[in-house]
């Protein structure tokens, strides 16, 4: 039997993440429509019908929009349920391993986007996205839609490099992983998202701004750590090591130090947002409501992802109740990564 270590994991509930979230009164109603749309539009077999069912993450857009109108809302739903199969192709699929055919799905991806012309065919899954893009095309101004097709080629550069450190088995330092994740978390589409959904109207010059700027990259921040700290457990028992725990283990660190760091970091930004908020300018009455409305916005994106973690069994399993009020898990003391990575152990 494998050797376990017990860990403490850092505080996850601060900041403004100490409020219950609010969930959009249509939240079952966009889930069954969703996730019905998209098992047809996919032709997926029972089994990945009934893993999208299981992730719900119908649940994390009802936070995320909580007060979209339900066919806004069944639109991210759409958006939300396709990005989890869609990123599995490159994170455990066939794609993980051929570089070439991942840029041309990726290119095939962007094309509606980008307003560029594509040669050849495209996957069911990128025609899915192609209807998603539509709907949101047509109920968005030209700015949300230039906002959303560049965060969605940050997305598309960050799955290319993840693959690209795979298939050159290429284990990148802690900032390395943390700068390609900042793109390729998928988080920022989010955002442009939810300003489509809640209709929220705001000039370029803010979205400009230092300011928000950081604001918007700190919430993508609490995400990627959050989520490495609690999908660490599972990772590690496939043997992955593209995770910043794992990158902290690779470094030396024990468990629990590996713990620790992604938790300072995380304290680092929850410093920083208030730091930010405090210097946010001001554009006017009007335009302060809206950019206030587009903060909320990124709050509840990272509100929706660390509820959404602990009621899914996605990394926790059916302990995850458990382990959000003892913060206790327990891992690998020596997992099988450390050996395969280790240039001595040839």
């Amino acid at each position: 039997m494998e050797d376990r270590t017990s860990v403490i994991l850092p505080d996850l509930f601060r900041c403004f993440l100490i409020q219950e979230p609010r969930v959009n009164d249509g939240y079952w109603t966009a889930k069954v429509a969703s996730e019905q749309w998209l098992t047809e539009s996919c032709d997926f077999t029972p089994g990945m019908r009934k893993k999208v069912n299981a992730c719900d993450f119908s649940w994390f857009i009802s936070i995320a929009a909580p007060d979209a109108p339900v066919d806004r809302l069944k639109t991210l739903c759409d958006w939300g349920n396709w990005v989890f199969p869609f990123d599995d192709l490159f994170d455990s699929g066939e794609l993980r391993t051929d570089y070439v055919t991942s840029q041309h799905v990726l290119d095939s991806l962007m094309a509606n986007m980008t307003g560029k012309h594509f040669i050849g065919s495209k996957l069911p899954i990128v025609k899915a996205h192609d209807d998603v893009y539509q709907r949101f095309q047509n109920g968005s101004s030209h700015g949300i839609q230039r906002r959303f097709a560049r965060a969605m080629q940050h997305y598309t550069s960050g799955v290319a490099h993840h693959v690209e450190h795979f298939t050159t088995n290429h284990i990148p330092s802690l900032q390395e992983m943390l700068s390609t994740r900042q793109l390729s978390v998928g988080v920022a589409p989010l955002y442009h998202l939810v300003e489509y959904a809640h209709e929220i109207s705001l000039p370029d010059e803010v979205f400009e701004h230092p300011v928000i700027q950081t604001l918007e990259r700190l919430g993508a921040d609490f995400v990627i750590l959050s989520n490495d700290i609690l999908s660490y457990r599972k990772e590690e028992g496939e043997g992955c090591p593209f995770n910043m725990t794992a990158a902290c283990r690779l470094a030396g660190q024990s468990a629990q130090e590996a713990f620790n760091t992604l938790g300072a970091l995380l304290e680092r930004r929850y410093i920083q947002w208030n730091q930010s908020i405090h210097c946010l300018p001001s554009w006017g009455v009007e335009i302060d409501s809206e950019v206030r409305r587009y903060i909320v916005g990124i709050q509840n994106v990272v509100q929706a992802n660390i509820s959404w973690s602990f009621r899914s069994e996605r990394y926790l399993g059916k302990n995850a109740s458990e382990v959000r009020r003892t913060r206790k898990i327990d891992v690998m003391t020596n997992p099988p990564y450390l050996k395969t990575m280790d240039p001595d152990s040839s």
